[in-house]
């Protein structure tokens, strides 16, 4: 994704939603103007940090960008929807086939449109696009992406959107994606959803949607050894830790697997079919990693709003037998509907380690402060490096050295650090994807 100067940030308001919802505008509705849309779903300066305390918000979705013209967000704000997550979405056709063998563009357009189809299904569309995690060959491919999904979108919709090079598990696939999206409501519970028109597998989701409430972001947990066996240690830590928060597996929205190489991507889908044997397994998700371990799996769960007793609009937990960190939870407790996304954060000129983690925490803490929230509200971080942490000065050891800077060791967010083959922007090698709440201020 091409980053651009900061100039200043627009609040680019999209009401276009969901017709008939409360507090939403449909189509026809005459697009608001920059002052209307700064004070409609702004964060208001009463709400206390026990930001869980307060009634339900009407839904309301913001996309922030630096430049009128962009294709994406720098940050969007969602409140009070549900919202679809996809599974990693490929160039197949129906049949399963790869779509244009080395065409960047053709593999583009079929990802799209197999995106839309799987969003529609889901009670969603590209129109209602929050977020979107791209993966790809080259910067150039993930650039092309930019661009093709731009002309398909109003105007006003304009997603957050992170960028990574990397292998992909199909020979001869140049590009990949998976998505977050408003969606209608489906009810209290996680609805599994899939998509006939699309190729997919039998057993598996191709998209869940979230109900409203509050959410659990589980940081990736590695495990060693052969391949198999460490996918099925690390699933199984991340569903004790479910049983633990007294959730269910039904109530899984999606698993990202961080697996090495990207062509092992099958053999771990195996053993994930394996462990939700007789039910639909929740979306997947896969990039390569560089790693000494084969595979790290993350999870993100739905956690209803119970209560809405006292406290802050995120906590942080230490599982029974894990040790805290100051620089990452293990998980993270959403206790709030408003969450914000971010795109890939990378540094706006090519430095060395230390200048590329400082620009990139600068412009956080920025667009942070634009939306009601700072570095002790974040919920979920990933860290896609390049280079490695055992090089001096490298962005991923000025990373390791510098998070203690930024955070409260108390509440650092839920995490996962993945060395990539390299990001969306040439001479970078970093870029930071967060998802935050409102801090209540």
């Amino acid at each position: 994704m091409t980053l651009r100067l900061l100039a200043r940030i627009v609040l680019i308001g999209c009401w276009t939603m969901l017709p008939g919802c409360p507090g939403v505008r449909d189509k026809a509705a005459p697009r608001p103007s920059i002052s209307d849309t700064v004070n409609e779903g702004a964060v208001s300066p009463q709400t206390a940090s026990d930001a869980s305390v307060a009634p339900p918000a009407e839904p309301s979705v913001r996309y922030l960008s630096l430049d009128d013209a962009a294709g994406a967000a720098r940050a969007v704000v969602v409140e009070g929807f549900p919202l679809v997550h996809t599974r990693q979405l490929r160039p197949l056709d129906r049949e399963g086939k790869l779509v244009g063998e080395g065409s960047a563009e053709q593999q583009i357009e079929q990802v799209l449109g197999n995106l839309q189809a799987v969003l529609e299904a889901a009670g969603s569309g590209l129109d209602k696009l929050a977020r979107l995690n791209v993966y790809a060959d080259s910067p150039q491919t993930a650039n092309q992406l930019d661009e093709r999904l731009t002309k398909r979108l109003d105007e006003a919709v304009r997603p957050a959107v992170t960028a990574v090079v990397t292998p992909l598990p199909d020979p001869g696939m140049l590009v990949a994606v998976d998505a977050v999206a408003i969606a209608a409501d489906r009810g209290s519970a996680v609805a599994l959803q899939r998509c006939e028109t699309v190729a997919g597998d039998a057993e598996c989701a191709d998209a869940a949607v979230l109900p409203r409430g509050g959410v659990a972001y589980l940081s990736g947990h590695p495990e060693k050894g052969a391949l198999a066996a460490a996918a099925a240690k690390s699933l199984s830590t991340l569903l004790q830790i479910v049983e633990e928060l007294k959730l269910e597996r039904s109530q899984i929205v999606q698993l990202k697997v961080f697996v090495q190489p990207a062509s092992a991507a099958d053999e771990v889908l195996a053993e994930i079919k394996r462990q939700f044997s007789g039910q639909l397994v929740p979306p997947v998700v896969f990039a390569e990693w560089i790693a000494t371990a084969p595979v790290e799996i993350e999870m993100i769960v739905h956690r209803p709003l119970a209560d809405r007793a006292p406290g802050q609009a995120v906590d942080y937990h230490t599982p029974a037998g894990m040790k805290a960190s100051p620089t990452f939870s293990r998980v993270a407790l959403v206790r709030t509907e408003r969450q914000i996304y971010t795109s890939g954060l990378s540094a706006r000129a090519a430095g060395d380690g230390e200048a590329q983690v400082r620009d990139v925490f600068a412009q956080l803490q920025q667009l942070l402060d634009s939306t009601g929230s700072d570095l002790r509200h974040l919920a979920k971080a990933t860290y896609y490096v390049s280079d490695d942490d055992r090089t001096a000065g490298s962005s991923s050891a000025m990373l390791n050295k510098l998070r203690p800077e930024y955070y409260d060791p108390e509440r650092p967010p839920a995490a996962s650090k993945v060395r990539v083959h390299g990001v969306a922007l040439v001479d970078r090698t970093l870029t930071m994807d967060i998802i935050a709440v409102g801090s209540g201020r």
